[in-house]
């Protein structure tokens, strides 16, 4: 990773793996970045004996297929994929959940999340599959959301209507930048998470979605 010097001029907009569903159950994936035409396998951990599941792999919002053991594995093209389980059993749903598979040769970010109570720890991973330059992202904040910054990994960043993140870098093939905040919502509000990570790659930028969990 090799540092370089930066000067912005930032203006509003410009700038731009598991998750717990319930309990104590998580859905993981073996990587929530993979490369385009390689294949992903999904596992729903600490659900009960006796436990179906019925996933949704294409994002339609239809399950259509169940399962008795808690894993799938699935084939990926470039783009994003937004994968859904529902755990049940006796006829009664447990939990469900949903992860984002974002496919792409060149970067990649994933977002972990830990319940904290009344907050939730975030933690975005940025990697590169070449090298990048000014990796960065933007993770939306809804209005009335209070954001703490945990560690920021040497980036640059700012609250404005979005959380706003960019490093002053070159990260070659393999290197990975963290950022971890801390995320408390107004009691009873609802909500998911979204972002985008972009990056230079050979003079060009380049944005694709956040990967890994989407609801809290």
């Amino acid at each position: 990773m090799r540092k370089f010097k930066v000067f912005f001029l930032v203006v509003v907009g410009i700038l731009f793996g598991g998750g717990v569903f319930g309990s104590g159950i998580t859905l993981e994936a073996s990587t929530f970045t993979p490369d385009p035409g390689t294949t992903v396998s999904l596992f729903v951990r600490g659900a009960p004996v006796g436990a179906t599941f019925r996933w949704d792999l294409d994002g339609d919002g239809i399950f259509e297929h169940t399962t008795a053991e808690p894993q799938v594995t699935l084939s990926v093209s470039e783009g994003m994929k937004l994968v859904r389980v529902e755990v049940a059993r006796d006829g009664k749903t447990l939990a469900q959940s949903a992860l984002a598979l974002v496919s792409d040769r060149r970067l990649g970010a994933a977002r972990l999340v830990l319940s904290e109570g009344t907050s939730y720890l975030v933690t975005i991973t940025v990697g590169g599959k070449t090298t990048l330059i000014a990796p960065g992202f933007v993770e939306d904040i809804p209005a009335g959301f209070a954001v703490e910054v945990v560690a920021d990994g040497g980036a640059f960043w700012r609250r404005a209507e979005k959380l706003e993140v960019v490093w002053p870098v070159i990260l070659d093939p393999g290197q990975t930048l963290t950022f971890t905040y801390r995320l408390s919502p107004p009691a009873g509000a609802t909500f998911q998470f979204a972002g985008m990570v972009s990056a230079y790659v050979e003079g060009r930028r380049v944005e694709i979605p956040i990967a890994g969990v989407i609801h809290p």
